[in-house]
């Protein structure tokens, strides 16, 4: 690149190229943004959902309707920023580690571990997506991604530019393969990395729960709050002395029947200092300011050991969530592949996450009713997790798996989606038999099946209809509406679920039989009428009754479509 010479710009040039200047990056992460061929189909073409009715199933009439789509997940967010934005409380993916071991395909090609633009790949493929994610979170909703050395440093950049810095919740290590992996030349590797992020860290909370099993079994004691634990209020190491901690030496005061412990001195009451048995004097774990606060929850317990009076304090579950997890239900081999194998009774994929991974991490960011989504579903250990916290603690969570059908390694049993996830959520929830002939009991729930498909550019008014009637089912899954309860020739059709219907109108000139029909239903009605641009005419429908809300078709779709796809094609700011 040719320096430039300032000396002879004149000063409107000079302004001009200050305020460009200004507008670069000045800390971050930047990579030189790859062509992909799935986000370049979006110029010309739009993304739909088909209804592959003979892959839906239900188990119960009123039962959860989890989501499956199958299909190019940039394809399936761009959809779900229609039917979902700001309707997900969870997003949970486990994403290509980019290894360069032909475990991910860009453009159609695996990326090699020598392609000197891999990184690039990785981010370019990463960053469309995870901003179209981000879209679909609710205010106080939470992001959880795993990844490995490989991509570590880039995916935590990347997320800090997408989500803010100040909205890192934290980073986690699991031990996933205790084992490692002997062919490594320094480091066995054999822990990943587990990052979450808030949507909104001032509005986003934790769930209160302890998820080491090495720690579950500790909680004995239980009260009004829940279940804790007494441990000693003095600390008892050389570091915590009083000569080294003076603001944690001080009295506290103790009733001569136990039951009242305060800081300030009463008639009467003992004087209890930090001292150990044999008479060091220590500190205590807290300083007197934050002692008197925590004094106010009840927080601590007074014991007469011997001649003694002890201090405890209630170490509650929620107080044990750290960010190192070695529990051994995090193994992949055993919780992950193992469990594979016992469900199809063969290895249909490579590196499954554990289960009790999944769970544990739905457990902290996730409530008993949320939206979990998984857009790198593969072997579907998402939805299986949601299952069986619905089962443990009777939540109604719903899932929505996004995954494509790629080969899977060439092992004869189909692709990702119709081999291996798919058929593991059907028998999860219908129940199995595993390899050992023993039978499982099937989780019960409804799964709608979809595949993506795409649709021409709109252009003319009749791009506009075409559109329009292959928009049905982004229109059913966004009022989650899936019952079919009237159609008539192609003019209208009617859906419902147990709160509301939803009546879609292809022609306007059927606006009056719809209305006829859908007044029958006496549940609050959503409409999508045909319309060539954004209005529809209101009074056709004021004698409608428990009308909710009228919204013109395609123009709805298309305004989000224009909206997502503008952010995500703005140059950047290099």
């Amino acid at each position: 690149m040719t320096k430039k010479d300032f000396q002879n710009w004149s000063k409107e040039k000079l302004l001009h190229e200050y305020k460009e200047l200004s507008k670069r990056k000045k800390f971050g992460i930047v990579w030189e943004d790859k062509i992909e061929e799935v986000a370049e189909q979006c110029k010309i073409s739009l993304p739909v959902l088909k209804d592959e009715k003979t892959k839906s199933f239900s188990t119960g009439k009123n039962g959860i309707n989890h989501i499956f789509i199958e299909g190019d997940n940039y394809h399936a967010l761009s959809v779900l920023n229609y039917t979902h934005k700001k309707k997900i409380d969870v997003i949970f993916i486990d994403p290509p580690y980019n290894t360069g071991s032909q475990h991910w395909i860009y453009n159609n090609s695996y990326v090699e571990r020598d392609d000197r633009f891999k990184h690039s790949k990785w981010l370019s493929f990463m960053s469309k997506r995870l901003r179209l994610a981000r879209n679909l979170l609710k205010e106080d909703g939470f992001f959880a991604i795993t990844i490995d050395h490989n991509e570590l440093f880039t995916l935590g950049l990347l997320m800090d530019e997408i989500f803010g810095e100040g909205n890192r919740v934290g980073i986690v290590t699991v031990l996933h393969n205790p084992k490692g992996r002997n062919q490594a030349k320094f480091f066995s590797e054999n822990s990943e990395f587990l990052m979450i992020y808030a949507k909104d860290i001032s509005k986003a909370e934790f769930n209160s729960v302890a998820i080491s099993e090495d720690t579950q079994g500790t909680f004995t004691e239980i009260d009004d709050e829940g279940k804790f634990r007494y441990e000693p209020y003095i600390r008892a190491r050389t570091v915590w002395s009083r000569e080294n901690r003076p603001r944690n030496w001080y009295p506290i005061y103790v009733s001569k029947d136990l039951k009242d412990i305060t800081h300030k001195k009463q008639k009467g009451y003992y004087e209890v200092f930090p001292i150990t048995n044999n008479g060091k004097e220590m500190a205590w774990k807290n300083i007197q300011e934050t002692f008197i606060e925590l004094n106010k929850n009840n927080y601590f317990e007074a014991k007469k050991e011997g001649s003694k009076i002890v201090i405890y304090h209630k170490y509650r579950e929620q107080q044990v969530l750290k960010n190192v997890w070695t529990d051994k239900k995090y193994q992949s081999e055993f919780h992950g592949t193992n469990l594979l194998k016992k469900i199809f009774g063969d290895k249909r994929f490579d590196y499954p996450k554990s289960l009790y991974l999944v769970m544990d991490i739905l457990k902290i960011t996730s409530k008993d009713d949320s939206v979990i989504l998984d857009f790198f579903a593969g072997s579907g250990t998402t939805g299986h997790a949601v299952l069986e916290l619905n089962k443990e603690d009777g939540g109604n969570r719903q899932f929505i798996l996004c995954t494509n059908n790629e080969n899977n390694n060439g092992n004869g049993h189909g692709g990702v989606a119709q081999g291996v996830c798919y058929p593991r959520i059907k028998k999860v929830i219908k129940g199995y038999k595993e390899s050992s002939n023993i039978a499982v009991a099937g989780l019960g729930g409804n799964l709608r099946y979809y595949t993506g498909d795409l649709v021409g550019n709109v252009i003319t008014d009749n791009d506009k209809r075409v559109l329009t009637s292959r928009s049905t089912e982004m229109l059913c899954l966004a009022e989650a509406t899936f019952d079919e309860v009237a159609r008539k020739n192609g003019l209208f059709a009617i859906y419902e679920n147990q709160n509301q219907i939803t009546g879609i109108i292809f022609d306007e000139d059927a606006i009056s039989d719809f209305k006829k029909e859908a007044q029958k239903y006496k549940k609050p009605i959503v409409v999508y009428v045909f319309s060539y641009d954004h209005s529809y005419n209101e009074e056709d429908f004021e004698d409608l009754e428990n009308l909710k809300v009228v919204k013109p078709i395609p123009e709805v779709i298309l305004n989000v479509y224009r909206k997502i796809y503008k952010e995500l094609y703005k140059p950047r700011n290099l």
